[in-house]
């Protein structure tokens, strides 16, 4: 087969069709026993290359490319019964028919033959495409859904300290697995089960296994040997000793009165006096200052600084205002006294605005700390916070600013109450 050659190229004659051959059908012949052409079978590839072209022509298979048109069928520009002429007839091929399995069919890029049934580009290099050419490109295929699991379910196994649980079937796995036992997702971001609190306190049995990479005496590790080791394993003793003292303890307060008796008495008082402290802090409840003593600065007639005090809104003290000299009105308590509170109502209930109103107070306690409080200018009560007043017996209030009249000069305040915590 290595000294196969193919005939020289003859041309046709004249009266033969484009793209079919004269002789007897495509393929290989035998002839009849007895006829000249029989000798050829014993004969040498030498002699079948120089034999008559006669014979050649009735005997050649005309070789063309899979899936291409004959050339006559898209080149002629003439009309479908005009033969065409000697000059555009196109030379073709002939190759004897024992040669035909060694001609390279190759076949189009556009054709059908060159793709696969499913659409997507064949990466093999197609025939007749030069050696050490790259595979074509293939065509992107859309990505297949991802299968998703029935949901979580309850583990199959029993769940242990360090178990790792998967986050899509809930499946309980050993820590030295990388997927999921049952449905086969990855454990990167599995939960990891942890020993509760009472597992704690008891001792741990068996040997204690570490992660890789971590040594012993280490955070992570297990107790190293030496001082810290005799330590650790102390500290772990001490716990397991305390659990079981406290455990006995609670049996013993259930089912012996006397010793239940007997916890009360001494718990009971202190957890009463938290208890109290606790909803002070949250719940506060407030009581009224009374003072026992009230005095101040020249004041209009009828309306004294005691009138301040005295619970009636329909009463005001009223005293003429100067911002070089401010009134003032000083209130004495029977006792020390925490003040956190006081109740400020500006004006006169009878004309609000006929008078001016205090803008701010300034005062001073007896243990020489002072207040400023700014008063907003509105007849109904303010509560305003005290931050100094621990421990007073006396607090002297001065008006150092004022909401203006449009006509009055005097200022006027209704009510002062203080209030101290209960």
């Amino acid at each position: 087969m290595a000294n196969a050659r193919l005939p020289r190229p003859v041309e046709r004659p004249a009266g033969a069709r484009l793209g079919v051959p004269d002789g007897p059908p495509p393929g290989p012949t035998r002839p009849a026993p007895g006829e000249p052409g029989n000798d050829r079978e014993s004969g040498s590839d030498a002699e079948l290359v120089g034999a008559d072209p006669e014979h050649e022509l009735d005997d050649a298979v005309e070789v063309t490319a899979v899936g291409s048109k004959p050339t006559d069928a898209t080149d002629r520009t003439d009309g479908p019964d005009e033969e065409p002429s000697e000059s555009m007839r196109p030379r073709r091929a002939l190759a004897a028919p024992h040669t035909s399995p060694l001609v390279a069919t190759g076949a189009d890029p556009a054709s059908p033959a060159g793709r696969t049934t499913a659409g997507r580009t064949s990466g093999r290099p197609r025939a007749g495409s030069p050696v050490g050419s790259e595979p074509e490109e293939v065509t992107p295929q859309p990505v297949r859904p991802r299968t998703t699991t029935t949901g979580r379910r309850a583990p199959t196994r029993r769940l242990e300290p360090g178990d790792l649980i998967c986050g899509e079937c809930g499946e309980g796995n050993p820590p030295t697995r990388r997927f999921c036992s049952r449905c086969g997702d990855s454990l990167r971001t599995a939960e990891v089960v942890r020993r509760r609190w009472w597992q704690r306190l008891l001792p741990r049995r068996g040997p204690k296994v570490t992660a890789a990479g971590t040594r012993p005496g280490t955070p992570g590790g297990g107790s190293g040997g030496g001082a810290v080791g005799v330590l650790h394993r102390v500290y772990q003793r001490a716990n397991a000793v305390a659990a079981m003292l406290l455990f006995a303890l609670g049996i013993a307060y259930l089912i012996y009165p006397p010793l239940r008796e007997r916890v009360n008495a001494v718990v009971m008082p202190p957890v009463r006096d938290a208890r109290a402290w606790v909803d002070r802090k949250l719940n506060p409840r407030f009581v009224a200052a009374r003072p026992v003593e009230v005095t101040g600065s020249a004041s209009v007639s009828e309306h004294g600084p005691d009138l301040t005090v005295d619970q009636y809104r329909n009463t005001h003290w009223q005293v003429r205002w100067n911002a070089e000299r401010p009134p003032t009105v000083t209130l004495r308590f029977g006792a020390e006294v925490d003040l956190e509170r006081l109740i400020v109502i500006a004006g006169t209930a009878e004309d609000y605005t006929a008078s001016h109103r205090p803008a701010k107070l300034h005062l001073v306690w007896s243990t020489n700390r002072s207040d400023t409080l700014t008063v907003q200018d509105t007849g109904e009560p303010q509560t305003l916070t005290l931050t100094a007043a621990k421990g007073v017996t006396s607090v002297q209030i001065q008006v150092t600013d004022v909401y203006r009249a449009e006509k009055g000069t005097d200022v006027a305040v209704s009510e002062l109450e203080f209030f101290a915590r209960e």
